[in-house]
């Protein structure tokens, strides 16, 4: 699943509470990854207003389809404040990393049912919506769909039954399709 996607299926709720977690140079970063300028109108005085200011760009990126800005929020949210959700799952699969960062793609180096597993075990202990950030964020940067072919992932992000089971068949799908492209 796409930033973009994961974005929109969190919802203007769960995004206001990632959003609001970033400090002022979290946001600038932000902005600037995805393309955007980050000057504010001269009477953005205190910080609220600035944020304010922020918020509606960021939100008129992610409506004019800015894939990069809502990537570039996605992890800062993550490295900057959710970090030790990624080392418990790192650690969990075993995998070497300093502090949640790693060079390994350990979803080509784990098998399917290690990954899933470490789900459980995130969920165990941290929101849902946030694990699912997480995975398919991780699944997207790592070219793999287990994580979209997961449904409880899939409604942890803000997904109903009826649209998470659809994603799955149509990943599924689309990874026979391409299987079977590869094996001609």
């Amino acid at each position: 699943m796409k930033p973009l996607q994961i974005c929109h299926h969190l919802g203007a709720e769960n995004l206001d509470a990632y959003f609001g977690e970033l400090s002022g140079k979290e946001i600038r970063a932000v902005l600037k990854a995805g393309g955007t300028s980050v000057n504010v109108p001269a009477t953005a005085y205190t910080q609220a207003a600035r944020r304010k200011a922020w918020r509606k760009r960021f939100d008129a990126e992610v409506a004019g389809k800015n894939e990069q800005i809502a990537l570039a929020l996605l992890l800062e949210w993550l490295m900057r404040h959710h970090r030790e959700m990624l080392v418990d799952y790192l650690d969990h699969l075993g995998v070497s990393h300093t502090q949640g960062e790693t060079d390994e793609d350990f979803c080509e180096t784990k098998s399917e049912d290690e990954l899933r597993a470490g789900i459980a075990v995130l969920l165990g202990k941290y929101p849902a919506h946030h694990v699912a950030t997480y995975l398919l964020l991780v699944g997207n940067l790592q070219n793999t769909t287990v994580f979209d072919r997961n449904a409880e992932v899939l409604k942890a992000i803000g997904m109903d039954d009826a649209a998470a089971a659809e994603h799955v068949a149509q990943t599924e799908a689309r990874d026979a399709a391409k299987a079977a492209r590869a094996a001609s």
